[in-house]
């Protein structure tokens, strides 16, 4: 059986007054979900909590070991698709009964596991982002839904362009506002040592893909010592509030052993 561990931490970050980030994580299920509440809106705190906390319980109670191995992908597939609409649904209920959270809205980058199989299906909105660590090589699996990245997309932009364009923030959609979202789906079979980053833009704003890259392996080593996930994890933190700190700090880090 494969062996999942992990660390989560969030931090307000040097700018802001409160944290709207949230996460959730369920290592007995393979389940890990980060949000990010939209900044400058009401509610941003209650979508992302909504989000992150809906999205595991749906994950954890419908993944199931009933289902054969070829199906098993199918099976994740579907269920994240459901659990992330079913958390959009969650929010837009919250603001139908209370009419001050109108325009809440979040990001959300979940990730199930199947513990028997190592196949995993990262379900993602917004500019959350999921990484790949294997081998030494730091790979981006998501996608933003920013406005800035239909614009790298269309080649009307460099990815350095892109980093310090003042549009960079805008989100081409999120969960939770009356616009439903279209989750993109990635998937893959893990092998034992590979290490997934789950993060919001407050880390990935203030650091380059190489920074981070360089801290985990740093951190981590060769080995895959769960010991040193949670030293990983603050060293990617504080990093990111050298740098600046201008937004809140969510992270994720699971080792596949």
């Amino acid at each position: 059986m494969t062996t999942f561990v992990g660390v989560g931490l969030s931090d307000i970050g040097r700018a802001r007054t409160r944290n709207e980030d949230s996460l959730a994580l369920l290592l007995s299920g393979g389940i890990a979900v980060i949000a990010d509440g939209m900044g400058g809106h009401p509610g941003g705190d209650v979508a992302s909590r909504i989000a992150a906390t809906h999205t595991a319980k749906m994950l954890n109670a419908q993944l199931g070991s009933e289902a054969p191995p070829q199906s098993v992908l199918d099976e994740m597939h579907s269920t994240m698709l459901e659990s992330v609409m079913s958390a959009h649904q969650a929010i837009r209920e919250a603001v139908a009964q209370d009419e001050e959270l109108e325009g809440m809205g979040t990001t959300l980058t979940a990730v199930a596991l199947d513990l028997a199989t190592r196949e995993y299906v990262f379900g993602h909105v917004g500019d959350s982002r999921a990484y790949r660590l294997r081998a030494g090589e730091l790979v981006q699996l998501t996608r933003d839904d920013t406005w800035v990245q239909e614009r790298v997309d269309a080649n009307e932009l460099t990815l350095e362009q892109a980093r310090n364009h003042p549009y960079g923030h805008i989100l081409t959609q999120c969960v939770g506002l009356e616009e439903p979202p279209v989750p993109h789906l990635h998937d893959g079979t893990a092998l034992a040592g590979d290490v997934f980053l789950l993060c919001s833009d407050g880390l990935v704003g203030m650091l380059e893909d190489e920074d981070i890259a360089l801290i985990l392996r740093e951190q981590l080593g060769d080995a895959g010592d769960p010991e040193v996930l949670e030293p990983a994890a603050h060293a990617l933190v504080a990093a990111a509030n050298e740098a600046g700190g201008y937004d809140n700090i969510t992270l994720i880090i699971l080792l596949i052993a």
